[in-house]
């Protein structure tokens, strides 16, 4: 039986070849983790604008709408419920 202390050279090439393969993947590990960071970096330091006011007549068609809801439920649910097949009637044809 072999000694265990003992190795052949094509054995200590092939332990040589994987410590340079294990190398260079986690230089390559690193440098994508370091790529990975500056663009974090950079991301966070972006300043992210406020959302736009919307424009008056959204707020009017929805003060317009409420008003509506409120006042007439019936005919506004029959409403919405009726735009809502005719949608459904469209796709099904196309």
């Amino acid at each position: 039986m072999p000694d265990a202390t003992t190795s052949c050279s094509s054995c200590e090439q092939l332990r040589a070849e994987i410590r340079r393969a294990r190398e260079e993947r986690d230089a390559a590990l690193l440098s994508v983790a370091r790529e990975r960071e500056r663009a974090n970096a950079i991301l966070l330091s972006q300043v992210v604008a406020p959302p736009s006011p919307k424009p008056i007549r959204y707020w009017a068609v929805d003060l317009i709408n409420s008003g509506i809801k409120k006042a007439l439920p019936l005919p506004h649910a029959g409403a919405r419920a009726a735009v809502r097949f005719l949608r459904q009637l469209g796709k099904e044809e196309d």
